[in-house]
């Protein structure tokens, strides 16, 4: 049986033979390499050595569980995405919670999207602080007051800051958020509200060293990306994203055929992977998704077509809105999950997500632009012929229009 890691939770510890998942530690994404839970987030130091920064993700060990018996506790419980403890990063009694998750899958009408394909939005809006990162942080926040921080730091200029605050003001934790000069007054605001510090960098950049030289004097829990060339924020948010996996199987029955994620540096996708993939091990799913990333910049795109190790830097548009998915570069992580899941990448313009954000609202649906990246992405594909009549095709809504006021008439 593998090891117990040191300082991990007693859920985590219990080992296979009482039948639960054993959390057997990190593995990166590109290597292989293997090793302890930690709190570093620049990722595999074999690939980071080679130029190619590749992310650390949890694995677990789920040989001995019985499938069919976890899915039967999950669905007795109605706790959000804690319902889904045994395959979190602490214990239930420890988790920092607002009731995150537990969020539906509504039909798009057919006449919002193109194709004859059914279409479902996977409707984040509906967490507690109005976006998909109150998952993350619900995780990491929980994994971070567990191990005795007092504060907890990331780089963030949008709705992950909103939703470090909001879980560190939970916990009774201090929270720091550096961020771009430009912030919008809404997101900054909201920061404040719930106690947050906002600490401003020279420009978009220097909020990696920034973070990083503050984090290390003050032994702060640095929570997300702190490199230049993006890895991946901590792991333990990740594991947080696997929910959203188990909640669309869990209501459809089955892993769907292709699932659409607005994509920056691909934490919430490679975490809906994660989930999908253990899933499947576990006899829950019998197939595992395409994943498809809907992407500003073509990064992962061109890293795709000309089959790069590195997803590429791409030039950016400095008055885009798009700021969710706005990083210029994808990760080696994301890309991985392109690949092993047979993807894509699609890169959509300005304009093509205003289009889509109209037709989003026509139907009922206010979404942050970021967020109508998805259905730019599926019309594409249905018009390329990558999806058949009977296609369920998830579309992630991450975010709620009313967090970019700027962007509404």
């Amino acid at each position: 049986m593998a090891a117990v890691i040191p300082g991990s939770d007693p859920h985590d510890a219990a080992g296979n033979s009482s039948g639960a998942p054993l959390l057997l530690g990190l593995r990166c994404v590109r290597c292989g390499a293997r090793g302890e839970p930690s709190e570093d987030t620049e990722g595999c130091p074999d690939c980071r050595g080679e130029g190619v920064p590749a992310a650390m993700l949890a694995e677990h060990d789920l040989s001995g569980v019985d499938g069919a018996e976890l899915a039967r506790r999950w669905a007795a419980r109605r706790e959000g995405m804690w319902s889904y403890r045994e395959l979190l990063p602490v214990a239930r009694e420890h988790a920092v919670t607002l009731r995150e998750g537990g969020t539906p899958l509504v039909p798009l009408a057919a006449g919002a999207h193109e194709g004859s394909h059914r279409m479902l939005l996977k409707d984040e809006r509906r967490n507690p602080t109005g976006s998909f990162k109150d998952r993350f942080y619900s995780a990491a926040v929980s994994r971070a007051a567990r191990h005795g921080y007092g504060t907890v730091a990331l780089a963030s200029s949008g709705n992950a800051g909103v939703s470090a605050a909001a879980y560190a003001a939970l916990a009774g934790l201090d929270c720091v958020v550096v961020t771009a000069p430009g912030i919008p007054d809404v997101w900054r605001g909201l920061i404040e509200l719930h106690g947050g510090r906002v600490l401003r960098a020279a420009d978009v950049d220097q909020r990696w060293e920034l973070l990083r030289d503050r984090a290390s004097v003050e032994g702060w829990a640095v929570l997300t990306n702190t490199s230049t060339i993006p890895v991946a924020s901590h792991w333990a948010g990740i594991e947080g994203y696997k929910t959203m996996a188990y909640e669309i199987v869990e209501e459809l029955g089955e892993s769907p055929e292709a699932v659409v994620v607005p994509v920056s540096r691909g934490d919430g996708f490679a975490g809906l992977w994660l989930g999908f993939r253990e899933l499947h091990t576990l006899g829950l799913a019998r197939r595992t998704p395409r994943m498809i990333a809907a992407e500003r910049y073509p990064s992962l795109s061109t890293a795709s077509r000309l089959d790069l190790e590195l997803p590429p830097e791409q030039p950016v548009d400095p008055d885009s809105f798009a700021s969710s998915i706005g990083n210029p570069q994808g990760t080696v992580m994301s890309l991985r999950v392109l690949r092993e899941s047979g993807g894509t990448a699609v890169a959509c313009s300005e304009a093509e997500l205003r289009t889509a954000t109209d037709r989003l609202a026509a139907a009922g649906v206010a979404a942050e632009l970021s967020s109508a990246a998805p259905l730019v992405a599926a019309d594409r594909l249905w018009r390329e012929g990558e999806f058949s009549p009977e296609d369920r095709v998830v579309s992630l809504i991450t975010s709620h229009a009313s967090h970019q006021p700027a962007t509404l008439p």
